[in-house]
């Protein structure tokens, strides 16, 4: 059974690898962003902008702010109103764009250009999301990955990540960790188990659903009338090849991870997004958001590890009568 499992999934591997996940492009984002004194005030006033421009387009204003004041607004209005991180995501599609920003003098914009840039990326948002096939998709996040001075106009490039909304097992707890004695795993998703290349899963997506469960799910309750937003997201890809407590094999000769190994790797991804990670990057009052792992080949090597997707962000809470619900984007 093994040596069918092996050569099927050989014969397939660079197809299998990203197979629960379009986006092959490893990186990390990296602005470095504060947090303004007043976030939910500051939030609330540029809302109230974008408002007003939509009611009254005719009119402009001469009122002036910081360009990184308006960078800030644009990406964390857009994620409180159009993202819903707290799902849990079998797959997602990632979608790039770049818009224009006029700049003027000691990096100040208009406020009407600042509401022009955030309605153009909406916009743009919106026809990314419409190109998805997804069944029950929703808007994940959204990232300005740099900025680029082109004479008086910023450049801004944005990273967009939309998901497939899906169910997922609770896990049966045992005692070194959630996976038992049936939970022998070949390393990517669709090869299945060891010894059932039918079932529809794989090792990346069972340490998924487990690390969800326990690093996101429990910390997304709310108050009646409020709800969590999570500002300054922070994007972060890395896999075993760098990090040495995830999922690394040089060659492919062996695709199955034994339930030990499992609990094992659970563990590894575990201190590697709560501890490691942040540590690194500096990422004090952070929190993991979303987490994709996928089965993955590095290029020009015949290595296989898990490829982590994983979304960092600060939570604070906001009235559900002043900011309404998540809004769809479509």
């Amino acid at each position: 059974m093994k040596t069918r499992l092996f050569k099927a999934a050989l014969f397939g591997m660079v197809a299998l690898f990203v197979g629960c996940n379009k986006d092959d492009n490893p990186g990390t984002t990296p602005a470095e962003t504060t947090l303004p004194r007043n976030p939910i005030e500051q939030l609330k006033g540029f809302r109230n902008q974008v408002e007003r421009a939509k009611l009254h387009p005719e009119m402009r204003s001469t009122e002036l702010m910081s360009l990184s004041d308006a960078l800030w607004d644009v990406e964390n209005l857009f994620n409180l109103t159009f993202t819903d991180a707290e799902q849990y995501y079998a797959q997602t599609n990632d979608h790039t764009f770049s818009l224009y920003l006029p700049v003027g003098e000691n990096d100040q914009v208009s406020v009407n250009d600042a509401v022009a840039l955030y309605t153009q990326t909406v916009d743009q948002a919106r026809q990314a999301m419409a190109s998805d096939t997804f069944d029950d998709k929703a808007f994940v996040t959204l990232n300005i990955l740099q900025t680029a001075k082109e004479n008086n106009t910023l450049r801004v490039d944005f990273s967009g990540k939309t998901g497939k909304r899906s169910d997922y097992n609770p896990p049966v707890a045992h005692v070194d960790g959630p996976f038992g004695e049936d939970d022998n795993w070949m390393f990517a998703c669709d090869l299945g188990k060891c010894d059932d290349p039918d079932i529809p899963s794989g090792a990346d997506k069972q340490l998924q659903e487990k690390l969800y469960i326990e690093l996101i799910e429990p910390y997304i309750e709310n108050s009646p009338g409020y709800r969590n937003i999570y500002l300054n997201r922070k994007r972060v890809i890395f896999d075993g090849s760098n990090y040495s407590l995830i999922f690394y094999r040089p060659t492919p000769d062996d695709l199955c991870i034994d339930h030990w190994d499992m609990n094992a790797y659970y563990s590894g991804e575990k201190r590697t997004i709560l501890y490691v990670i942040p540590e690194q990057l500096h990422l004090s009052g952070y929190q993991p958001i979303s987490i994709m792992i996928d089965g993955y080949s590095p290029e020009n090597s015949p290595a296989i590890t898990h490829r982590n997707d994983v979304e960092y962000g600060i939570q604070m809470k906001v009235r559900t009568d002043e900011f309404g619900e998540v809004e769809d984007l479509l």
